[in-house]
């Protein structure tokens, strides 16, 4: 890494730049396992975080032995992944030769692969945990000061940036539905105001009339409104389609 400190900045910067509803959280957290596989050299990173849907987590994996059994079924069960996530705090430096009672599973199925010392950082603010990263190293030697404290802030840019693209997103939505919902009434109240008008009929009566026509036509009301305000669909139209029984306006 030839100039740490813009390595850094860039970083923070893409990781806060989530302030858009069409932002893919797949390829928001593909960067951030990305970027600490390139925090620590000689890792094989594993990030686990929950989607949109929490029945529907996102895995990122920077070695494909991380997510084949027997490792990927321990990481999700024991680990440096599930404590941190736990205790809402990064485990670190630990090293799997002296971790053998602590995973019982996990410290010799990684050594076996070669892997000599793990680290963890949970995504977690306040009472939110949304994942963790994992990170295993050939190395025994540990985590620099400078490289963890660089490692925890990831985590916590990450985990912000996210929340915020849930939130913004959220508002959208509600938004959006909300203009939906305001956009029908007004097409309602307009078709109701059309049919009054030409049946010399009170709002209320109107209203009605449009109701069972669009039920006995299995039409949304709003669709309907919307051919009257258009005129496709005459107020005659609606009293001379329905049965006899019903075109009695009340």
């Amino acid at each position: 890494m030839q100039n740490r400190e813009r390595w850094v900045a860039d970083t923070l910067v893409e990781l806060a730049d989530t302030l858009v509803p069409a932002l893919d959280p797949k390829d928001y957290w593909l960067y951030v396992t990305d970027r600490y596989a390139q925090l620590v050299p000689t890792s094989s990173v594993r990030l686990a975080v929950v989607g949109d849907r929490a029945d529907r987590p996102i895995m990122v994996h920077t070695d494909e032995r991380l997510e084949n059994p027997p490792l990927a079924r321990i990481l999700a069960e024991e680990g440096p992944g599930v404590d941190c996530r736990a205790g809402r705090e990064p485990v670190v430096n630990v090293l799997l030769d002296e971790a053998r009672t602590r995973w019982k599973r996990l410290a010799p199925a990684a050594l076996s692969l070669g892997f000599r010392s793990v680290h963890a950082f949970p995504f977690s603010r306040r009472e939110d945990v949304l994942g963790d990263v994992t990170i295993l190293t050939t190395e025994t030697a540990p985590l620099p000061m400078a490289d963890l404290q660089v490692a925890v802030a990831l985590a916590d840019a990450a985990t912000i940036g996210m929340l915020n693209h849930r939130a913004i997103a959220g508002l959208t939505r509600t938004s959006e539905q909300l203009q939906v919902a305001l956009d029908s009434r007004v097409i309602i109240e307009q078709a109701k105001g059309i049919v009054s008008a030409q049946l010399e009929i009170d709002p209320g009566a109107a209203f009605r009339l449009l109701r069972r026509y669009a039920r006995s036509h299995n039409r949304r009301i709003s669709d309907l409104c919307e051919l009257i305000v258009t005129r496709r669909v005459t107020a005659s139209d609606l009293v001379g389609s329905l049965p006899r029984t019903t075109t009695r306006v009340r």
